[in-house]
């Protein structure tokens, strides 16, 4: 089996690296965001994600990746995945809820995770379309006139 595609960029890198370098712009290891790439993209029948082909296989598919998993460490690195992104939200959205930071501030900080996804998205050799980076913003907009709404409601 050849070196999964979207870890290409990486294929002279070490695992300290890579998680280096993840740390510059979110809050995952390198674990995480190999584990959550690959469940995302390896999925059976049932849309359930292979954790054990993807733990057993993972030499294979990542170059920076020794070791095999087990299902559960798979499972682990998914579960660490989807909390880190539940608390970056709440804490993203609770700093402006809470008017820590100003509509303008939000604006910039919005521009910046979006030019940091591209980033992201380029390393797995993929493209973001302007179409596509309008969405997700037009998408936080949306949530942010949610939040706003919500406020003046006073909840």
């Amino acid at each position: 089996m050849n070196k999964y595609q979207k870890f290409k960029k990486m294929d002279s890198k070490t695992y300290s690296d890579v998680t280096h370098f993840l740390k510059g712009t979110t809050h995952f290891t390198a674990r995480e965001w190999i584990i959550a790439r690959l469940c995302a993209d390896f999925k059976n029948i049932s849309n359930q994600s292979e954790m054990t082909w993807i733990g057993k296989n993972l030499p294979e598919l990542v170059p920076f990746v020794d070791e095999p998993y087990s299902r559960q460490e798979v499972s682990n690195a998914h579960a660490a995945f989807k909390r880190k992104i539940q608390r970056s939200g709440t804490t993203f959205f609770y700093a402006y809820y809470a008017g820590l930071i100003s509509k303008e501030e939000m604006i910039s900080i919005i521009h910046k995770i979006v030019s940091d996804i591209k980033i992201l998205i380029e390393t797995e050799g993929s493209e973001v379309s302007e179409e596509h980076a309008t969405e997700v913003q037009r998408i936080i907009a949306d949530v942010l006139r949610r939040i706003n709404i919500s406020m003046d409601e006073g909840y």
